[in-house]
């Protein structure tokens, strides 16, 4: 009996399940690792803020996906690997064993930086992000906030900045907080063509929601967000959307990692140092062919991984895997409306949500 373990219940793991599902492994045990019992997909995050989600829709249960796939889940953190003795050592005092191990934890918010976990709404996890803004959601409606800040000026941010910006209208009107994004780039969404910045830079203004550019933020305290170049931004609530940071298991493990300690995998998802150990999403870096921490590559990486995965357990060699550079992206703005990109092209309008909106939740639904 061959031994698979998944560690992490990530946008590529659940592809991974899922074709477990309609084509079983005879001969392999395959357990799940992960903390919670469900993942929340970050596509629909933003949309679950601005309220055009419940909870429950934008879910997909780890537990019945895992059943349905006859994986055993243990609901626990990895606290260790040990790739010398081939296991994983979890929270709850179990050591799981394996003979391929497959690595999909996403990230963690970047470290370093003084006051973030104290004063902060912190995006990384997602269940806590969500806990956070239902908290901030209630001090809004009781007048206890004017103003809210969001440090991060990539795509995640934005859509953070756009999607409680129509929350707290729609809950409390012209009493709604002021909002603004505050980014170390000399603009946001700093990845994104020339036409959709200039998108952004009009809805921005059309709302009132504000930005601040070129300084790198260097302490959260209890009044708001101290900057670098010694300017103080004052904020009743301040949300962390700035970046990924890696969780530190693969380094501590002696596993070959980028500078930033994320898993160092090659083309067919392999680890460059341990070849019984792959990984995919946030959590690892395609060194000869890197591309941004975003959500879009881990659920590309999910039917690749499979296969490689299947061909590690028969002892045969994993195929490369070369994830594309362009791709569509759909950037919600709040109210229903959306902005696209593809390549250098850019667009907007309530039509591209409604594309959105249907593309997550068709992606949701192959899973239940």
């Amino acid at each position: 009996m061959k031994r698979l373990l998944l560690l992490g219940g990530g946008h590529a793991h659940i592809e991974v399940l899922r074709r477990l599902g309609l084509d079983p492994l005879p001969g392999v045990q395959v357990t799940l690792v992960t903390p919670r019992p469900e993942l929340l997909y970050t596509g629909m995050l933003p949309g679950c803020i601005a309220g055009h989600y419940a909870r429950a829709e934008i879910a997909i249960d780890l537990a019945a996906l895992a059943s349905r796939a006859g994986t055993v889940l243990r609901l626990a953190y990895a606290e260790r690997i040990d790739p010398a003795a081939r296991e994983v050592l979890c929270s709850d005092g179990a050591a799981e064993p394996y003979d391929v191990l497959s690595c999909d934890i996403g990230s963690r918010p970047p470290g370093g930086t003084e006051g973030v976990a104290e004063h902060a709404i912190v995006v990384r996890p997602l269940e806590q992000a969500l806990e956070g803004f239902e908290a901030l959601l209630a001090r809004v409606r009781n007048g206890d906030v004017r103003r809210v800040l969001v440090v991060g000026g990539g795509a995640g941010g934005v859509e953070l900045a756009f999607a409680m910006h129509h929350r707290f209208h729609a809950a409390c009107g012209t009493r709604a907080p002021q909002l603004a994004i505050v980014t170390d780039t000399a603009r946001p969404l700093p990845e994104f063509p020339d036409r959709a910045r200039a998108l952004l830079r009009a809805l921005a203004a059309a709302k009132g929601i504000g930005s601040h550019v070129g300084s790198r933020v260097a302490r959260i305290g209890p009044g708001g967000v101290h900057l670098e170049n010694a300017e103080v931004l004052a904020a009743d609530a301040v949300v962390w959307a700035a970046g990924a940071g890696s969780h530190g298991l693969f380094r501590a493990a002696g596993l070959a990692t980028d500078d930033r300690g994320f898993l160092s995998v090659d083309g067919g998802l392999q680890s460059l140092s341990h070849p019984g150990v792959f990984g995919a999403g946030d959590c690892a870096t395609h060194v000869a062919d890197p591309r941004p921490k975003a959500g879009v590559f881990a659920v590309r990486a999910g039917p690749p991984l499979d296969r490689n995965l299947r061909a590690a357990l028969a002892g045969a060699a994993p195929a490369r895997w070369r994830p594309q550079r362009r791709y569509l992206a759909l950037l919600s703005t709040g109210d229903r409306h959306a902005i696209g990109t593809w390549g250098r092209f850019a667009w907007s309008g309530a039509w591209t949500w409604r594309w959105k909106d249907r593309i997550d939740r068709a992606f949701v639904a192959r899973y239940r």
